[in-house]
């Protein structure tokens, strides 16, 4: 009786030459999928890039904005316009706060300080936004 071969010794030793095309198939499938994720996330780095930009533009132009306004007082001018390059905006003053006392130590101090609303309305080219922030006011001598 002739022993069981479970492989032939004729197929081990025949040298196997290149691939098969399901193996280039294959292949071929995997490195599409690889690339499609790679490319999904350049191109969502680059939106997330852009809103950044975006972002960070409209702060440094709201932070103009308020630098300019800072030194206003908003007891004397409630509103205005300004322009900063391209960019337009009005602003309007409203108190949130009743007309207070400064304190003195001898109680004579004419001076009295009230808290304002700013709202701002800007436009830069084609697009208008807004924002506000709140500001104290200073008077001299005012009764109430």
């Amino acid at each position: 009786m002739e022993p069981l071969k479970l492989f032939s010794v004729k197929s081990m030793s025949r040298s196997h030459f290149g691939f098969t095309l399901i193996e280039v198939l294959v292949a071929l499938a995997i490195l599409v999928a690889g690339f499609s994720v790679i490319f999904q996330m350049f191109q969502q780095s680059g939106i997330t890039a852009n809103r950044i930009n975006q972002t960070q533009h409209r702060v440094d132009v709201e932070q103009s904005i308020f630098m300019s306004l800072s030194h206003i007082n908003p007891s004397q001018e409630q509103q205005g316009v300004g322009v900063q390059g391209q960019v337009t905006f009005q602003w309007q003053a409203t108190p949130i706060s009743p007309l207070l006392n400064v304190r003195s130590e001898d109680g004579t101090n004419p001076n009295y300080v009230q808290i304002y609303q700013i709202n701002i309305r800007y436009q830069e080219v084609n697009k208008e936004s807004q924002f506000e922030f709140e500001h104290m006011g200073w008077k001299k001598g005012v009764s109430r």
